[in-house]
């Protein structure tokens, strides 16, 4: 099946080409790759045309965020019958050559209608970032599972989860059709928990895969700005609790979020 591997870029002429790199090592037999570039004001557009040709760039004039970035590109390919799956990429990723195969295998055996994703480190340090994802739909929060420890593949094997991080996702193209891609809602966070939730709806599973790895430089796009990832994170888990439950859920979760905020700040910064 061709596999069509999406990178959604802004600003990331330092780490474009690492992540590019990367992928062009995946020893899978039938993948092309598309960059949409959310209107980047750096060379990443130069970069990418003078050093990958072969690659196709779909420029966007201004910064739309993730869900309108990515669902930019899923209109603009909706009627290439050709792509079977996607694979959706941060830029600021490096990927094992056996990243394809590993997803495909075991989407096979698992079921080729579900949503897939590898297990994830951080970039610079030898800890886990992703081994499956965990949230409560009344309050909003999330959780990656093994996020900060070991790598440990008895305890972090392949299993069903409750969402596949956006940073690294593998799913049919039609289901993405079908889905209508991200909710536009969110600017930053979320996207990927509401995704699964719908998919979920749909009879719709997602499978951590521990036979393969990729590296994360979490929060490049940031620049490590903890403060601005809190707000996002804060806003778009309001929002995730809003659009799945009634209003009376939403006000006490607000609540609840409000009175956890204080807690929530300093364990961020503890962990920075």
């Amino acid at each position: 099946p061709h596999i069509k591997i999406l990178i959604l870029n802004w600003n990331g002429a330092r780490i474009i080409s690492r992540c590019i790199d990367s992928v062009k090592n995946i020893n899978y037999q039938n993948y092309s790759i598309d960059i949409i570039d959310n209107g980047s004001e750096d060379e990443s557009c130069e970069i990418i045309r003078n050093s990958y040709p072969d690659i196709a760039l779909h420029t966007i004039k201004k910064n739309i965020g993730y869900a309108k970035g990515y669902n930019f590109i899923f209109k603009k390919l909706q009627t290439v019958h050709s792509i079977d799956y996607y694979l959706i990429l941060n830029n600021d990723t490096v990927v094992n050559s056996n990243l394809l195969n590993a997803l495909y295998v075991n989407s096979l055996k698992y079921g080729p209608d579900n949503i897939y994703g590898p297990k994830i480190k951080y970039f610079n340090k030898d800890l886990l970032w992703f081994s499956g994802g965990y949230y409560n739909k009344y309050l909003g929060f999330t959780k990656h599972i093994g996020n900060r420890k070991f790598e440990d593949n008895i305890f972090y094997k392949t299993n069903k989860t409750n969402y596949i991080s956006g940073c690294c996702m593998f799913i049919k193209k039609d289901l993405i059709d079908n889905l209508e891609g991200f909710a536009e809602t969110y600017h930053m966070y979320y996207e990927d928990v509401d995704l699964c939730y719908r998919a979920y709806n749909m009879d719709v599973d997602s499978y951590v895969i521990d036979e393969t790895m990729i590296f994360h430089d979490v929060s490049y796009s940031l620049g490590g700005n903890s403060l601005i990832k809190i707000y996002y994170q804060f806003i778009s888990r309001l929002k995730f609790v809003f659009r799945i439950n009634n209003f009376i859920v939403f006000l006490f979760s607000l609540l609840l979020n409000i009175l956890f905020f204080p807690f929530i700040l300093s364990k961020t910064f503890y962990k920075s």
